[in-house]
């Protein structure tokens, strides 16, 4: 038999594959100039390195030197150059306040872990950076997700809204030219004492943190208040800054007469509310004070009493954020910017 000969391959300026096809090459797209197209080879020559590693920085993968992606995203973002969403995966940050406690439990956790499984449903990557002022610059990356933030995140976010869609979750006041979905916090805080007034609770007591989302819910349980023509107690309905600690917040809302407590929010909350009430004030809910909170799944109905809540739909917000990203990160148009979605109350035992 003849031994078969080998056909040498010359190396030209495309790969083959083993059937022969030639691969393309990662097109880009200048946003200054849509009418070009270049591709990696344009940008590998820029930063001077190889095709490979300019593919593996665009698409977030490892095995690159800190340096090296840091000079790939300079000389992107010189050429003004990004991949284009059809031959890339998509990928998109999640961002929380990285001091706030509840980024590893409740309510931030919960939103992030939901808005993951969402993404990763529609082949959409997702980055969680600890550090979003460190690690961003160094990241290529399509849209923004944003959870909690506080005035330095708000900066960040507005500079990243000029240059990808950017989406807020329980962003208040509401900005008609942001993207935002939120529960319908207002209505929440106007059902909680509604619920109170209805059972003759007539010296409710709202607690909450000097945040925006504690805010709406104030804004409603006053005017259901008012629309009761019960009189504000200011001692019993305002928020507390960051210098109080629950403890004390509590004791002073119970000396000051309330009858019934509104402790919001989906970060357990109202657990430590119940736990204070009944630990350390030695009172009995609902027999001595009436407590509603925010839900936690699985936790709220074992506690004891099993609490009556308002539940936020932490689930479905997630969804329509991701609906909606997906939507602006493929080149569509969204003709709604704000969605609220409703709450709703499970009565239980504690009021």
């Amino acid at each position: 038999m003849k031994a078969r000969s080998k056909k040498s391959t010359k190396s030209s300026g495309t790969n083959t594959s083993a059937a022969g096809e030639k691969r393309k090459a990662t097109p880009l797209v200048s946003a200054q100039d849509s009418g070009k197209k270049a591709t990696i080879y344009d940008l590998a020559r820029l930063a001077n390195v190889s095709p490979g590693t300019v593919s593996r920085v665009l698409n977030n993968r490892d095995r690159v030197k800190q340096e090296t992606r840091e000079s790939v995203l300079r000389a992107a973002a010189t050429l003004n150059l990004k991949p284009q969403a059809s031959v890339r995966n998509r990928e998109i940050v999640i961002l929380s306040e990285p001091t706030y406690p509840d980024r590893f439990g409740g309510y931030s956790a919960t939103l992030t872990a939901h808005l993951s499984y969402a993404f990763s449903r529609r082949n959409i990557g997702v980055l969680l950076p600890l550090n979003p002022f460190e690690e961003l610059p160094t990241k290529f990356f399509d849209g923004v997700v944003v959870v909690t933030q506080d005035e330095a995140l708000r900066k960040l976010s507005a500079d990243l809204e000029k240059r990808m869609p950017v989406v807020h979750i329980d962003k208040f006041p509401i900005d008609p030219s942001e993207y935002v979905v939120c529960s319908d916090h207002y209505s929440a805080g106007y059902m909680a004492a509604r619920h109170f007034i209805e059972r003759g609770k007539r010296k409710p007591a709202f607690l909450g943190g000097n945040y925006f989302p504690f805010a709406e819910r104030l804004r409603g349980f006053r005017k259901a208040l008012a629309d009761a023509d019960i009189p504000i107690d200011e001692q019993r309905a305002s928020l507390f800054g960051p210098e109080s600690n629950h403890i004390s917040v509590i004791t002073r809302i119970v000396r000051a007469g309330a009858d019934a407590i509104y402790a919001p929010g989906s970060s357990f909350e109202a657990l430590e509310c119940l736990h204070v009430l009944s630990y350390v004030m030695g009172l009995r809910v609902p027999q001595d004070i009436s407590l509603i909170g925010g839900e936690n799944e699985r936790v709220s109905s074992l506690l004891n009493p099993p609490l009556t809540t308002i539940e936020e739909p932490l689930h479905e917000m997630a969804n329509q954020v991701v609906a909606l990203l997906d939507k602006l990160t493929s080149g569509e148009e969204a003709k709604t910017r704000t969605l609220m979605l409703p709450v709703r109350l499970i009565d239980r035992n504690s009021v």
